[in-house]
């Protein structure tokens, strides 16, 4: 097979710089950065895996994506497009082209089973087909004669006969590894940053040729920037050969919650309302390059803060102390909701507004209808508040919810389980209708 030999050698984040970033998402381990810059750089990875949390199990199909990627860069070469799927339960071109190009087999007479995931036996058998279909020069084990890198493993009699082979070569060559000291686990799932890492050791260890390609930096926001609620813009270093940016924001849990392709630009304005307030994001840019691969930057992380109601200055100014009382529930903006919880570890909402008043040297009961009937003045209308009043949201005369009125008619308060401290509407349907009073703790 004749391999065109591609040198693409274009400007290059340094390693010390990657090493170096604070950039460190949910789904993204500090050991795995190297690795997923080296892959971004020599066009491995796809869309599909990087939109995806990648601490999270590869799927038979991801992989194929991944494999395919390895080929390419490692041939010079464009797999050809098979015209019919040999496969009934996936259209997936990269399934039909590993499978024609003898990578990867079926799990039945014409199912693939796309979304089971990958074994690391299946993985060690799909990089050394992926060799051999290169045509790279590499030493296939026999299974047997050098099987001294696996034996140290417990449960090496466990992988298959028909995958032996292939694990001990992966292993030999460092590519893959056990998942602790005493195991391979061949029947286990690997990660897709672990998969990331093991097709660039595959490829930095058999390619012939430099391929190096320009990726993305995301220029705006900076990472760790707080940013408060409303529109905000991404922007990116531009890629001359780029006919299309992928933007992807996933939340700490490692979802993707925005996705969005962008042409001709590089930026992009995120509206108000695509995200939720109080909680932590990261943000990716892919580009998508003229000849179909796929680079993409380091994750940017940020904190998309909630949006601050102005209270009432000639009322702060008369009572400094609700200024002070705002500006101490304010501090703890973001911390998670905890039934019961009284500290910045984590609070409910009486707990919450107890802690806070407390801090500033108010004494009031630890529960909200307590609260509603405890010390202060009471307030019957949502016409007479003012900054600093505890309102109070229930059913007849008692309360079940608290939280502290801001202005505007905002409060801050600890909503619910799963939530976080932050600001909300009482003009809302669903407070509007549960609001029975408030009580004023100042003076």
């Amino acid at each position: 097979m004749n391999k065109k030999a591609k040198k693409i050698i274009l400007s290059v984040m340094s390693l010390s710089a990657v090493l170096g970033t604070s950039a460190l998402a949910a789904d993204l381990s500090g050991w795995a950065i190297s690795d997923y810059q080296q892959a971004n750089e020599a066009g491995l990875v796809s869309y599909s895996v990087v939109s995806n949390n990648l601490r999270d199990s590869i799927t038979r199909e991801e992989f194929c994506e991944l494999a395919v990627n390895l080929y390419e860069k490692l041939t010079g070469e464009d797999m050809i497009e098979p015209e019919v799927s040999p496969f009934e339960d996936t259209d997936s071109l990269a399934v039909a082209q590993a499978y024609c190009y003898g990578i990867v087999s079926g799990t039945g007479a014409d199912t693939f089973t796309p979304d089971r995931l990958v074994t690391r036996e299946e993985m060690a058998a799909m990089l050394v087909s992926t060799f051999a279909a290169s045509e790279v020069n590499f030493n296939l084990s026999d299974g047997y004669d050098d099987a001294y890198s696996i034996e140290a493993f417990a449960d090496a009699e466990d992988v298959s006969s028909w995958a032996r082979a292939s694990v001990i070569t992966v292993v030999n060559y460092g590519l893959m590894s056990g998942v602790d000291e005493s195991s391979f686990a061949p029947l286990g799932s690997t990660t897709r940053e672990q998969a990331i890492a093991s097709v660039n050791r595959s490829y930095n260890t058999f390619k012939s040729d430099d391929y190096a390609l320009e990726l993305p930096e995301i220029t705006l926001p900076e990472d760790g920037a707080e940013i408060e609620e409303g529109n905000f813009t991404v922007q990116w270093t531009p890629i001359n050969s780029a006919q299309a940016y992928h933007i992807i924001i996933k939340d700490a849990d490692a979802d993707s919650v925005l996705l969005s392709d962008v042409y001709e630009e590089n930026s992009v304005e995120i509206e108000e309302g695509s995200l939720v307030a109080d909680r932590d994001y990261a943000i990716t840019v892919g580009a998508v390059l003229a000849d179909g691969s796929e680079v993409y930057s380091l994750p940017v992380d940020f904190r998309y803060k909630s949006k601050a109601p102005i209270p009432d200055s000639q009322y702060i100014e008369e009572n400094p102390i609700a200024g002070e009382l705002l500006d101490e529930a304010a501090n703890y903006l973001g911390v998670p909701y905890l039934w019961g919880g009284t500290t910045p570890s984590g609070f409910d909402c009486s707990g919450f507004v107890q802690y806070v008043c407390r801090e500033k040297g108010i004494s009031i009961p630890r529960v909200a209808d307590a609260q509603l009937h405890g010390p202060g003045t009471y307030i019957s209308s949502r016409n007479q508040l003012e900054p600093g009043d505890l309102v109070f949201f229930g059913s007849g005369d008692y309360a079940s919810h608290v939280g502290m009125y801001v202005g505007e008619g905002m409060m801050i308060h600890a909503p619910s389980t799963g939530k976080v401290i932050q600001y909300t509407s009482i003009d809302s349907s669903y407070y509007s209708s549960r609001f029975i009073g408030a009580r004023r703790v100042i003076g």
